[in-house]
């Protein structure tokens, strides 16, 4: 085939070896997508399988949509049919098709965090423990790991060991109940009970083994455990598994990720093939001498060495600022003068916490220089469009009692608190669905004339839209919903300032836009179909890379992207590495590896930048230079400090003393308030500089080890 001609030999080999399982480990910039879609092109234009007998997992929608265009230009063909999409999206598809063993129809209602959240809090009050001695967002975390792990609610009670986990496992327990009463499930679910009924129906499993004669896997090296089990299951019979992946680049671990998965693969699959892409067709040699000295410190690793053709290229730039507005003013002052000869949209600044990006902005803000952030506030997230998708939800799936106490009263028909709780409780007590109490409005204890008519006249309206649901497309279902819910008509009452209320009005309207162009492209058209990929999409899919702006992300949003100019932000200790990250040495490798990811982002040009203080809570604080510096051959840097007092062999040296030193002394007793366990006190602190760690007593008899940056004295 002719596009083979085009591949090295190693690329070669990972595209056409068919004789099992196969662990591609393909370095930074080695061509992964490219081997990705060349393997797909090549069991399609061979006539090794059908596209419909090939699943292909990505861990981004994007990245799904641009492989199979990718596949269908490259031989000239269709590839309809073939599967292609994140572990969730594969998941949501089945689970349409064999939800119903576990109680579900297929019009089930994906609920996002936010819907997960109000579902919570309600569970827990109907179980009345109250969220000051259990904090709702610890219950989700827990909730959330124990489903990556596979670990059900009954698995889950017989670990649970304190009174906190004791409470998780009643919660969790009814959470779940609630979840099939309301037909939803959340975006764990969506795998976990994926895994349930392959693991648990060996027909089911035999039937999907057999579709999938060849399975791939991107970015294997961030799966976790249930991730891992899906794989296994569906690959078990035939075998043709190819994995590609990258262990010098597995940085989530703090999402469930297990590095182990790829470190181990051929534990499972003895016979496993391993094809090493080391050639990189994106940095340069200085660059990737770079990476390759930091990430050789990491003892877990499989081992690889990252080579190029592309030239030497300059040294990279290494800044040292007063503090993090010098150091946002030098990056733009650098961003600006690029810009005089060249785009702006060959700019980046990584950082690895979104709240350092405030500094930045301002200064982006103050020069004039037009700059998009990854990771803002996301348009599937904004109050309106919420509320609308809210609408559609219910109109798909009307068991879904979250979605329905959201819109009852958008806009406002007076039905107040105190009468949806008697609804709620009169449906609680008959076990029927919200919805269907408000039918029975007149049996409900309690309600005045008024409050019956408006809940009626509610039921009315919805079933009037639950009608056309299946006469009409996602894009024209949408509009009809806006229009008759009165939806625009409340954004001018509810917001009084015009620009506000415009900007709102059109967020609806291009919900509406969304839905046209979902229409456009997808084979079904349908409201379900549009609601399960918008749960399912991601900030970077959204991503514009076409706009001529700077883009400011976090390292962890900026993992498989590449840009010509990179400034990494924020190279201090308590940075990166990360305060948090500093008890176990898997964590600090975790951290190097996040550095060697920012490093292998650049193309042309990489700039380090590092604050001599930062403020913390409101004060200033002295900050030491990122271990990971002293990590970099030297002779492969340039360095910048104020008044160039530092040469570059002494850069990182010593840690400065932190002011928390000073104050540890007198933190015990102290209240504090963090934002997952709540409130408690201090009954130990130890360490100095950024490294101090409180021992805190919370409220419920929880006592935790916490890193001080993490807590706010009260």
């Amino acid at each position: 085939m002719e596009f083979l001609a085009k591949l090295n030999p190693e690329q070669k080999e990972a595209v056409t070896y068919l004789k099992g399982p196969l662990l591609i480990l393909a370095g930074a910039g080695s061509g992964k997508t490219r081997v990705l879609t060349h393997r797909l092109a090549y069991l399609v234009g061979q006539g090794v399988c059908a596209p419909r007998a090939i699943l292909a997992v990505t861990f981004t929608n994007k990245a799904a949509g641009e492989m199979k265009n990718r596949v269908g230009r490259l031989i000239n063909r269709s590839v309809d049919g073939l599967w292609v999409g994140t572990f969730h999206s594969v998941c949501a598809r089945i689970l349409r098709q064999e939800g119903y063993l576990l109680g579900y129809q297929r019009d089930y209602t994906i609920y996002d965090e936010n819907d997960k959240l109000a579902l919570m809090k309600k569970v827990m009050g109907d179980l009345a423990i109250p969220e000051r001695r259990v904090p709702v967002k610890a219950v989700i975390s827990r909730i959330s790991s124990s489903k990556d792990s596979l670990v059900g609610p009954e698995e889950y009670q017989k670990m649970a060991y304190d009174f906190f986990e004791k409470e998780v496992a009643r919660i969790y327990h009814l959470y779940q109940q609630e979840l099939l009463k309301n037909q939803a499930m959340d975006f764990d679910d969506l795998i976990f009970n994926t895994v349930k009924i392959l693991s648990g129906n060996k027909k089911i499993l035999d039937d999907y083994g057999h579709k999938f004669q060849h399975i791939l896997v991107d970015e294997y090296q961030d799966t976790n455990r249930a991730q891992y089990m899906l794989v296994k299951l569906l690959s078990q019979s035939h075998r043709q598994l190819c994995v590609v992946g990258d262990d010098d680049q597995s940085i989530y671990g703090f999402r469930g990720a297990d590095i182990r998965n790829i470190l181990e693969f051929e534990k499972d699959f003895p016979e496993a093939r391993i094809v090493r892409l080391e050639q990189n067709y994106r940095s340069t040699q200085v660059i990737l001498e770079c990476a390759n000295q930091v990430v050789k410190n990491n003892a877990g690793r499989k081992g690889k060495e990252l080579w190029t053709d592309n030239p030497k290229g300059e040294n990279v730039s290494l800044w040292c600022a007063w503090d993090e507005r010098d150091e946002a003013e030098k990056i733009c002052r650098a961003i600006k003068q690029h810009w005089t000869k060249g785009s702006l949209k060959d700019c980046v600044i990584l950082y690895r916490t979104n709240a350092q990006s405030r500094a930045l902005e301002d200064s982006l803000r103050r020069a004039a220089v037009p700059y998009l952030i990854v990771g803002g506030l996301k348009f599937y997230e904004r109050k309106e469009i919420k509320d609308v998708l809210a609408y559609l939800r219910v109109v798909v799936n009307p068991a879904d009692a979250v979605g329905l106490k959201r819109i009852i009263n958008i806009p406002p028909r007076g039905i107040g608190d105190t009468s949806l709780s008697r609804i709620e409780s009169y449906a609680a007590e008959r076990d029927i669905s919200l919805l269907q109490a408000l039918k029975e409005n007149d049996q409900v204890p309690g309600l005045g004339p008024g409050i019956k008519s408006a809940a009626s006249g509610f039921v009315k309206d919805l079933e009037k839209l639950i009608a056309l649901k299946e006469s009409l497309n996602a894009q024209e279902l949408i509009t009809k919903v806006i229009e008759q819910s009165g939806y625009i008509k409340f954004i001018g009452s509810q917001y009084l300032d015009k620009v506000e209320a415009d900007s709102r009005t059109e967020n609806v309207q291009e919900l509406a836009s969304a839905a046209n162009e979902f229409c456009e492209r997808s084979e079904d058209k349908g409201l379900p179909a549009f609601l399960a990929e918008v749960s399912l999409v991601a900030d970077i899919d959204r991503w514009n890379d076409s706009a001529e702006a700077v883009t400011l992300m976090t390292i962890h949003n900026a993992k498989g992207l590449e840009f010509p100019y990179v400034f990494i932000s924020g190279l201090e200790e308590g940075l990166l590495p990360h305060r948090a990250s500093l008890d176990t040495i898997e964590e600090l490798e975790e951290e190097r590896r996040l550095f060697y990811v920012a490093i292998t982002r650049a193309q042309s040009k990489l700039t380090l930048c590092s604050a001599m203080s930062r403020r913390h809570f409101g004060g200033l604080m002295q900050s030491s230079p990122s271990r990971f510096i002293a990590e970099l051959p030297r002779e492969n840097l340039n360095t910048d400090s104020p008044r160039n007092e530092k040469p570059a062999g002494d850069f990182h040296g010593e840690p400065r003393e932190g002011t928390y030193q000073t104050q540890a002394k007198g933190l015990k007793g102290k209240r504090v308030h963090h934002e997952i366990w709540g409130q408690g006190q201090v009954v130990e602190a130890e360490g100095d500089g950024d490294d101090v760690k409180l021992s805190i007593v919370f409220n419920g008899g929880v006592k935790k080890k916490v890193m001080a940056g993490f807590v706010e004295f009260i």
